[in-house]
């Protein structure tokens, strides 16, 4: 398989590795897509597909919400937008006015948004997806078992202004500045950084996603490299001291992949599915029930969804809506 071949193949597998069914992510509004009479989600734009997800919630709410079929998304520029056109509940455009229902956000996205306003003001959690895990790789035969062992090494941190390069300078540079600057840093996607892996022209790669066994054992069994994941426990505590407690401890256990051998200790982040408190108790129940219903739509799927009373170290900035209270308390 040449490199063409690979890279075609990868991209395949890295959309569907965010969510099995891929449809079109529409990017700002587009004539005659808003008067659908069903919900419309907003996710801040990512370069490596997080936003994808919110497909995923779209289509499911289409399906098994009677009173929201042809829900649909729409990708912003920024968590910042995203959070004000959810307040604001519409926004204009050259083609009409359209209304913002439900919005997708990273939690430490949400940590920066909020930054100097009343965290509540009127939007409320309706659940978490899946977390995101900061994956640092190398080559399971390589030598290096630290991310301090990076100091001077050819690494790739992700696309140029990704959330998987932001997060890996962060930590680098909560944990030892040095090691962030010293870097021979490459800005690659990830199907490109695991080719760059195989032929050993960079000894790691930084991506930041959810456990997705598919994605990295489809590209490895591509390329006929075996890999591993490097733990960084120590450095998830100044990550979170520097950089706000958005940031969470979170383990991906050994057997996630088939081939990581022992537990490892990662940064993690929220995925925040919110609305505003207007949002009909009914209506916000049936969403939560319905994504709770088929978690398998979702990379890392087995995670309960519908758990907002998770642990003391989960940030989590609004409180729930009264629809995702009653779900909780059904079960």
């Amino acid at each position: 398989m040449n490199r063409r071949e690979f890279l075609a193949t990868a991209s395949g597998v890295a959309a569907a590795g965010c969510v099995q069914r891929v449809c079109l992510a529409h990017l700002g509004a587009h004539e005659g897509r808003f008067a659908t009479g069903g919900l419309t989600l907003i996710s801040g734009y990512c370069a490596e597909g997080h936003h994808l997800v919110g497909q995923a919630v779209v289509d499911l709410i289409s399906r098994h919400v009677s009173t929201a079929r042809r829900s649909q998304l729409t990708v912003i520029a920024s968590s910042a937008d995203t959070l004000r056109l959810l307040r604001a509940g519409y926004t204009d455009t050259p083609y009409g006015r359209f209304s913002v229902d439900l919005a997708l956000v990273e939690g430490d996205e949400a940590y920066a948004a909020l930054k100097g306003t009343a965290s509540q003001d009127g939007l409320r959690l309706l659940t978490l997806l899946p977390a995101q895990y900061l994956h640092i790789v190398t080559l399971g035969e390589s030598p290096i078992r630290s991310i301090l062992e990076l100091k001077g090494k050819p690494v790739s941190v992700g696309p140029a202004r990704s959330r998987s390069e932001k997060l890996t300078l962060r930590l680098l540079e909560a944990l030892d500045p040095s090691v962030a600057t010293s870097l021979q840093r490459a800005a690659l996607g990830l199907s490109e950084s695991m080719w760059a892996l195989a032929e050993k022209k960079i000894d790691a790669l930084a991506w930041h996603g959810p456990v997705s066994p598919a994605l990295f054992e489809h590209l490895a069994g591509l390329l006929k490299i075996r890999i591993t994941l490097l733990s960084y426990e120590e450095g998830v505590a100044k990550l979170r001291e520097k950089y706000g407690t958005a940031y969470s401890p979170a383990l991906i256990r050994q057997g996630a992949y088939a081939w990581l051998e022992k537990e490892v200790r990662v940064a993690g982040t929220q995925n925040l599915l919110i609305s505003r408190l207007d949002l009909p108790v009914q209506l916000a129940y049936e969403i939560v029930k319905a994504l709770d219903s088929h978690r398998d739509a979702f990379a890392g799927g087995d995670r309960r969804l519908s758990d907002i009373s998770a642990a003391a170290q989960t940030y989590m900035p609004f409180p729930a809506h009264p629809g995702a209270l009653k779900f909780r308390n059904e079960m």
